[in-house]
């Protein structure tokens, strides 16, 4: 028995050491599995970052440029680790040009990686690597092109083009109230140097240089096949004792005759076509500036300055017999083409005096008042009101376009106008768009806005506490309310089937008890980030 015992005692030795042994190996085995299946989940976060930074690096060049789209997903790549090509590596480009059913649609770019991770205990089993593929798609909304789908941004006397409005903006040290937001640098009415500063300006930086800042920024958009750009000011000069009233209306500020015939020195800066348009600081390629000081008043033929007077009570500008050239009794831009000595083609002037050949794509035009500086005294404050054109010299016509935002003079004697608010591309069905109004005045009866096609609902609020609701249709009455240095918001839900075909500009549609002729500042954006990943 003893012996048995024993014999017994020595077989379930062994076996436990076979158990432990097997055993072992099972932990040693699912410690190895725990280890690399951390090296790789690391490296799979990796990887997707590099496609990530890669989709949005690359996508801001979308559409117009894959070429470069591409070269620059697969330099970000690089730049995390990921460089296409090396041996177990692959960094994939692809945009709506090339296959249609890799994105939603031409302003996203989709990016793979892929990349070969080496193993460490999963060798013993034969697993020596494995291979790790993410995607990234990004998206790139581009600011909105504004008021304009021409080769044309403003009047245009010479030809008779008269869309209601010209370009504008204002003195350095104007008040906000006078209705330029974002190029006035005071607060509401006050105006001089030393004023209480308004805080959504754009203080004038640098200008004349690549690092300039401030004012407005234009869109000049060269279709593909075409080439040979120019561009044409009218009336970029700011004219002493001019009114609102005649020719641009260029109007002077200022509390004494010293300060009115100051008036601020305008400049004029066209950079090579950029994917981010509105940031000019990026890189860009300055092309051509042009700056112009105050000059006198041309509008006063006769010399003896008097140009008539104001009739408050019908609303127009009666005019100095001598400068009345076709004779109705009333001054206005219609009568400088009437002036012998004086040729309305003249205040057309080409920028540099030459034309640029740098392809297809949107060329920034930045437009600037400069800072004055601190002379006591020295603080022009007059509203320049100018027009722009461009054309090419071989392929299609250029547009020529404010970007996201554009303070203009809106001029006209009927009682109604209606205006191209802001191109809304099919991309943004679902999304939302949101429009601000800048010191609509309280001139105005109705604001309507229009889509391409049918109707749209619409939720609004002021600064004044006003706000309201329109369900079926954004006609917002706007008669018993003053928004005289007020502001305006208008949300309209883009609906998810939104289609607009070849014609995506929704239009505003002003109703005015009587003619109009004030300066706003319009914005119109698509609501969320300009760069992001959608997936």
């Amino acid at each position: 028995m003893r012996q048995r015992w024993s014999d017994l005692r020595n077989e379930q030795s062994g076996f436990s050491l076979v158990m432990v042994a097997l055993l072992l190996t099972v932990l040693i085995g699912m410690a190895a599995f725990a280890v690399d299946f951390g090296w790789l989940y690391w490296n799979a976060i990796k990887i997707q970052h590099g496609a990530d930074a890669a989709a949005l690096s690359g996508v801001v060049f979308e559409p117009n440029d894959q070429a470069v789209a591409y070269s620059e997903a697969r330099n970000a790549a690089a730049e995390n680790g990921y460089v296409h090509a090396n041996p177990g590596t692959t960094v994939t480009p692809v945009d709506f040009a090339d296959d249609p059913t890799a994105v939603h649609n031409a302003n996203q770019l989709s990016v793979t990686v892929s990349d070969t991770v080496p193993t460490f205990f999963m060798s013993v089993f034969g697993v020596d690597t494995v291979t790790i593929r993410k995607h990234a798609i990004a998206e790139y909304v581009l600011p909105l092109a504004m008021g304009s789908d021409l080769p044309y941004f403003g009047s245009d006397p010479a030809l008779g083009r008269n869309p209601n409005f010209w370009a504008n903006i204002h003195g350095y040290y104007t008040g906000q109230t006078m209705g330029d937001r974002y190029a006035s640098q005071c607060e509401h009415g006050d105006s001089g140097f030393g004023c209480d500063a308004n805080t959504e300006a754009r203080p004038t930086t640098n200008p004349g240089t690549v690092d300039a800042t401030g004012g407005y920024v234009y869109g000049i958009e060269v279709p593909v096949g075409a080439n040979g750009l120019s561009v044409d000011i009218f009336d970029g000069p700011f004219y002493r004792d001019g009114h609102d009233r005649f020719l641009v209306g260029d109007n002077p500020q200022g509390g004494d005759e010293a300060a009115r015939d100051e008036g601020p020195t305008t400049h004029f800066m066209l950079y090579a076509p950029d994917p981010t348009p509105l940031d000019t600081t990026d890189g860009n390629t300055l092309l051509c500036t042009v700056s112009f000081g105050p000059e006198d008043n041309f509008a006063d033929f006769d010399g003896d300055d008097d140009l008539g007077y104001w009739d408050s009570g019908s609303s127009v500008w009666v005019a100095d017999p001598d400068d009345d050239r076709n004779g109705d009794g009333i001054f206005d831009w219609t009568d400088v083409d009437l002036e012998p000595s004086v040729d309305i083609n003249s205040l057309w002037s080409k920028m540099c005096g030459t034309s640029f050949n740098n392809g297809p794509g949107i060329y920034p035009l930045r437009v600037v008042v400069e800072d004055p500086g601190s002379t006591p005294g020295h603080d022009p404050r007059g509203l320049n009101r100018y027009s722009l054109r461009a054309w090419t010299t071989s392929g299609g016509d250029p547009r020529v376009f404010g970007l996201g935002d554009m303070a203009i003079y809106v001029n006209f004697a009927n009682n109604q106008a209606t205006f191209d608010l802001a191109e809304v591309a099919e991309v943004h069905a679902g999304k939302e768009l949101v429009i601000e109004l800048w010191d609509s005045d309280s001139g105005i009866d109705n604001v309507r806005v229009r889509p391409p096609t049918g109707t749209t609902g619409c939720t609004w609020t002021a600064t004044t506490g006003q706000s309201g609701s329109h369900a079926a249709d954004c006609d917002i009455p706007t008669g018993s309310y003053n928004f005289n240095d007020h502001h305006m918001q208008i949300r309209i839900p883009i609906d998810t089937g939104y289609t607009c075909g070849s014609d995506c500009w929704w239009q505003i549609e002003l109703i005015y008890i009587g003619g109009a002729n004030d300066t706003t500042t319009w914005s119109a954006r698509i609501e969320g980030n300009p760069v992001r990943l959608v997936e």
